[in-house]
């Protein structure tokens, strides 16, 4: 039973004046009678006790019983076998055996977790009426028929959906403003994966910056949250400028309605510094000669991994030249990119090919042409190199224009200051 801090010093104080009264009551009586009555009242203080606990025993007892309903109902998680949750219920070997092959005909009952919910529903004699276990947003039942059999159901579970807002200020990270907040874990992960085509937030984030978001939360009737999503996000920061994404028919976007996704990733790897940068004036650090370095010079260790910047095939996979071993891959929208000096190939690469974006491709190396490790990367459009470093943020799509007007009228519920 709980108390308010209130009723707690209310019997706190009555306790102290019950002590302060059997005080004055002794000091006023002397020899046997004294004693007698000290212990006369001590033997009514045990006896209320007692009858206190027992009531208090007694109504958590009768907890377990549905008011208004015929059936006792015993509730939890999936922390033992299903055949010790049962015998704990005092059904029967074949009793077990029944419930299980009712559950085991729509239900694998090796894979139940301790995430999975169970309820057990007896008569207030005891006697096993039904029963259910949650898993995947479903209820497996298990019924007594009139004739002592069992039988099985199952049915989806009723879930509310529930919208949360939480805004925010940068202090130390993105992870921290968020987390303070009371956002969970899954949805500060979603706003960082979502903005992290155009946002690093190890390198942009400043103190003072600002963070908005909206998600979804899915909560059974228990109120289990069985999972979130970020349905509009805002980053506001000195560095990047302002920065917001809306989901809508299973993507993300701006507030244009382009796609958060970029076109290609941000780099092909991760890097400590740009050595050389797109310049047609460039002196060669080994041939003492100027002539054009049409691409990024990425330093880094050697070994380091090397990825497919967008989805594509491979076009060449070998030696070449000044490049040492090279790789080569066509993309959609007229696209190449040229990867050199590497020092191998991840496993599988070869001509034909089809990689993802993000995929392993291959190593940094220094073979061919080359003073150090690092990675000579190139990107063609239409036959012509172009400066990646102008390009990379490019969207990879947008919404339909036919859906243009719903999805706005959508993104403006949501977050009304992006607009």
């Amino acid at each position: 039973m709980s108390m308010t801090p209130n009723s707690r010093r209310s019997r706190l104080m009555g306790r102290r004046s019950f002590k302060h009264g059997t005080a004055h009551f002794l000091n006023q009586a002397s020899g046997w009678n004294g004693r007698w009555a000290a212990f006369t009242l001590t033997l009514c203080a045990s006896v209320c006790l007692i009858f206190i606990v027992y009531k208090l025993v007694a109504g958590r007892s009768a907890s377990n019983t549905v008011s208004g309903s015929p059936f006792k109902v015993s509730s939890g998680t999936i922390t033992t076998s299903l055949n010790s949750i049962l015998a704990s219920h005092d059904l029967s070997s074949a009793e077990i055996g029944g419930v299980s092959a009712a559950l085991r005909k729509r239900l694998n009952l090796r894979r139940l977790t301790p995430e999975n919910e169970y309820a057990v529903f007896c008569s207030t004699a005891g006697v096993f009426k039904y029963m259910y276990i949650q898993k995947d947003l479903k209820q497996y039942f298990a019924f007594r028929k009139a004739d002592g059999s069992f039988s099985g159901s199952v049915k989806p579970v009723n879930t509310t959906a529930v919208i949360s807002r939480s805004s925010g200020t940068i202090a130390s990270s993105l992870w921290e403003a968020m987390s303070s907040q009371g956002v969970a874990a899954a949805v500060i992960l979603d706003f960082a994966d979502v903005f992290s085509w155009s946002i690093d937030f190890l390198t942009e984030v400043r103190n003072g910056d600002g963070v908005e978001a909206v998600y979804e939360s899915i909560v059974t009737p228990s109120g289990k949250v069985v999972s979130r999503r970020l349905l509009a996000g805002r980053y506001n920061g000195r560095e990047t400028g302002k920065k917001t994404a809306f989901y809508y028919r299973g993507g993300y976007y701006n507030e244009k309605g382009e796609s958060m996704r970029s076109f290609f990733l941000r780099a092909p790897l991760q890097y400590r510094r740009i050595s050389s940068y797109f310049t047609r004036t460039r002196r060669h650090p080994i041939l003492k000669i100027v002539r054009p370095h049409l691409g990024i010079d990425y330093a880094a260790p050697g070994g380091t991994p090397v990825s497919s910047v967008a989805d594509g095939t491979v076009l060449f996979a070998g030696w070449k030249n000044d490049y040492g071993r090279y790789i080569e891959v066509r993309h959609a929208k007229g696209y190449i990119t040229t990867y050199g000096h590497l020092s191998r190939y991840a496993g599988g690469i070869r001509a034909g090919k089809r990689v993802k974006q993000g995929d392993l491709i291959a190593y940094v190396g220094s073979t061919g042409l080359s003073t150090g490790p690092h990675l000579d990367f190139r990107v063609k459009e239409s036959g012509r190199f172009v400066n990646f470093l102008k390009i990379k943020h490019r969207s990879s799509g947008g919404v339909a224009a036919g859906n243009k007007n719903s999805f706005i009228a959508a993104a403006r519920k949501l977050l009304p200051s992006a607009f």
